[in-house]
């Protein structure tokens, strides 16, 4: 046997031995003055079970009965200031609760964690604040389990039977990476197009060369015909479209880097939107996306369904 496993094997005087069915190593309960101490091998496949099976049991018996329970909501569309500052006289006046806010690039998530002796008190803490929270907030929260916003969109393209293609520009592929991170992405997203240049829009989209010349290509009607030709060109119920000036050169007086224009198409017509992110190159692709995926998430929340009356 070799020495490292010889070590694992020690135990200390006055320790309970916790069996470790799946390694060498044995876990260790000491208790002093009503303190309890666990010695756990690190491996998780050996520390996790070990500790359901034989350290909870001890701790419910050392412990007050404690039911923790957490809502997660996912947020796009605001700024973390501005939504700090909506929500903040509804969640500070709670101790428990506790609220936690993270942001990333355009993508807000709320955490509530409620400790109660049951878990009925917990939900109906959560149930009080969140309740809240969501009027305030409307439509802008789009995950109350903190599934994120590809997911949302994907559930929702499923969930209705439609599918989806991308056209993409500046941020170069990563809207198509992020819908097909989700497993079963297959059902809805059929598949895009990188159209970097005026050439290949028109080349792979049938964008019309006389609009690039009088727009240019980081605009409202270029966004709108990427995304009519891409669902042309792929038959899908819909289709997204993203270019803009991603930096750190480009863009123009009237169109400063950071421009994005976001196109959608689809049965209900053609649509754009307009924004200004401020940031590193990096920082404005995440939200060109992140805003890609909420307009359609958006827009699937008030459609009518593919081939039905209005």
């Amino acid at each position: 046997m070799a020495e490292i496993n010889r070590r694992q094997a020690f135990v200390i005087d006055g320790a309970q031995i916790l069996a470790n069915p799946n390694g060498t190593a044995p876990g260790l309960w000491i208790e002093h003055d009503g303190r309890a101490v666990m010695l756990l091998p690190g491996p998780p496949a050996e520390l996790k079970p070990m500790f359901e099976r034989e350290c909870l049991p001890r701790l419910e018996r050392m412990v007050p009965p404690l039911v923790i329970r957490a809502r997660v909501y996912r947020v796009a569309g605001i700024p973390e200031s501005d939504l700090d500052q909506l929500i903040a006289p509804v969640y500070k006046p709670y101790s428990n609760p506790v609220t936690t806010i993270l942001a990333a690039p355009g993508d807000i998530q709320i955490h509530l964690r409620a400790r109660c002796q049951t878990p009925a008190e917990a939900e109906t803490l959560l149930a009080e604040l969140g309740g809240r929270i969501e009027e305030l907030l409307g439509n802008r929260i789009y995950s109350r389990n903190g599934d994120p916003l590809e997911k949302v969109a994907g559930d929702a393209l499923r969930e209705r039977g439609e599918t989806l293609a991308v056209a993409e520009s500046c941020t170069g592929g990563l809207l198509a990476e992020r819908l097909t991170t989700e497993p079963g992405s297959s059902d809805y997203f059929v598949g895009g197009f990188l159209v970097y240049t005026d050439e290949m829009k028109t080349a792979l989209l049938g964008v019309d060369p006389a609009l690039l010349a009088e727009h240019s290509a980081v605009s409202a009607p270029v966004a709108e015909g990427m995304a009519s030709g891409a669902r042309r060109r792929t038959g899908a119920t819909r289709a997204l479209s993203v270019t803009g000036y991603a930096g750190p050169a480009g863009g123009t007086d009237d169109k400063p880097v950071g421009t994005v224009f976001v196109g959608l198409a689809g049965p209900d017509g053609v649509c754009s939107l307009r924004a200004r992110f401020l940031g590193d190159r990096a920082r404005v692709r995440a939200l060109a996306a992140q805003t890609a995926l909420d307009l359609l998430r958006r827009k699937l929340a008030v459609s009518p369904r593919a081939g039905r009356s209005e």
